[in-house]
C-alpha cells in the first residue's frame, strides 16, 4: 500500500474545502456586527442540517443506538475536557471577546477533526475497492469541508487573526482526514462501530458549538430577524449538501 498516496489524497481532500470556506472568511471585507451574526448563523445552520441529516442518521445505520447513544456521549465529555484544556494563558494577546472568537475556534476545530476522520476513512477504503467511487466520495467531502472551513475562519477573523494564519489553520484541518484515509486504506473492513461511534461523537460535539457558541454570541453581536434567515438559508444548504449533492 503507497501511504504517501492516501496520506497526500486524504489531505488535498480534507483540506481543499475547509481552504476554500476559509478564503471566503479572509475576503469579507471588514464586516460589521450584522453581518458576522449572520455568517455565525449560516454555519450554525450548516452544522445543524449536517448534524440532523448526515451525521446521525449514517450512525444510527451502521451502529445502533447503543453506539450512537455512547458516542453522543463522548463527544461532548471531549468538547468539555478541550474547554478545560485550551491553555487560555498562551493568548495574552487576546482580550474579552476576541479571546472568546480564539476558544470557539479551537473548539470549532477539534469537533471538525472528530468529523474529518471517519470521513477519510471512507475515502481510503472506497478508493482501494474502486478508485471512481473513491473520488466521488472525495468531491462529496470536499463540498461538505467548506462551511466548516468559513466556521473556523470566522471567529478566528472576528479575533484578530492574520488572514494568512486563518488559511494555515483552515488547511490542517484536512490533517484528519489524511490521517484517516491511510486507516481506512490499510484495513478496508475497519469496525463499522467504531465509524458510527466517530460520527455520533462529532455530531454532539458540533451541536454543543451551535446551539452554546454560535448562536449565542450571533444574537450578541445583533439581534433581529436576519438571523433567522441566515440560519435557515445554513440549514437549507446543508440539506442540499447531505441530499443534492
Amino acid at each position: 500500500m503507497n501511504i504517501l498516496y492516501y496520506f497526500s489524497a486524504g489531505f488535498i481532500i480534507g483540506g481543499i474545502g475547509t481552504l476554500i470556506g476559509g478564503l471566503i472568511a479572509v475576503i469579507i471585507p471588514k464586516p460589521d456586527d450584522r453581518t458576522l451574526s449572520g455568517m455565525l448563523c449560516l454555519a450554525a445552520g450548516i452544522m445543524l442540517s449536517v448534524i440532523s441529516f448526515d451525521l446521525v442518521p449514517e450512525a444510527y445505520e451502521i451502529g445502533g443506538f447503543f453506539i450512537v447513544t455512547l458516542g453522543l456521549a463522548i463527544g461532548l465529555l471531549i468538547v468539555f475536557t478541550a474547554e478545560k484544556m485550551i491553555p487560555s494563558h498562551k493568548f495574552t494577546r487576546y482580550r474579552g471577546k476576541k479571546l472568546s472568537y480564539i476558544k470557539m475556534s479551537l473548539i470549532i476545530m477539534i469537533s471538525m477533526s472528530l468529523h474529518n476522520f471517519p470521513e477519510g476513512i471512507a475515502v481510503g477504503s472506497s478508493a482501494v475497492y474502486s478508485e471512481t467511487l473513491g473520488l466521488k466520495i472525495g468531491i462529496l467531502i470536499a463540498a461538505h469541508d467548506i462551511p466548516e472551513g468559513m466556521s473556523v475562519g470566522i471567529p478566528l477573523i472576528m479575533s484578530g487573526v492574520s488572514p494568512l494564519s486563518v488559511i494555515l489553520l483552515t488547511i490542517l484541518t484536512g490533517l484528519p482526514t489524511a490521517f484517516g484515509a491511510v486507516v481506512g486504506a490499510a484495513l478496508g473492513g475497519i469496525s463499522k462501530y467504531f465509524i458510527a461511534f466517530c460520527l455520533s461523537a462529532a455530531a454532539s460535539s458540533m451541536l454543543y458549538v451551535s446551539a452554546n457558541e454560535l448562536i449565542p454570541e450571533a444574537n450578541l453581536l445583533h439581534r433581529g430577524r436576519s438571523n433567522a434567515v441566515f440560519l435557515l438559508v445554513g440549514f437549507i444548504c446543508g440539506c442540499y449538501l447531505s441530499y443534492a449533492v
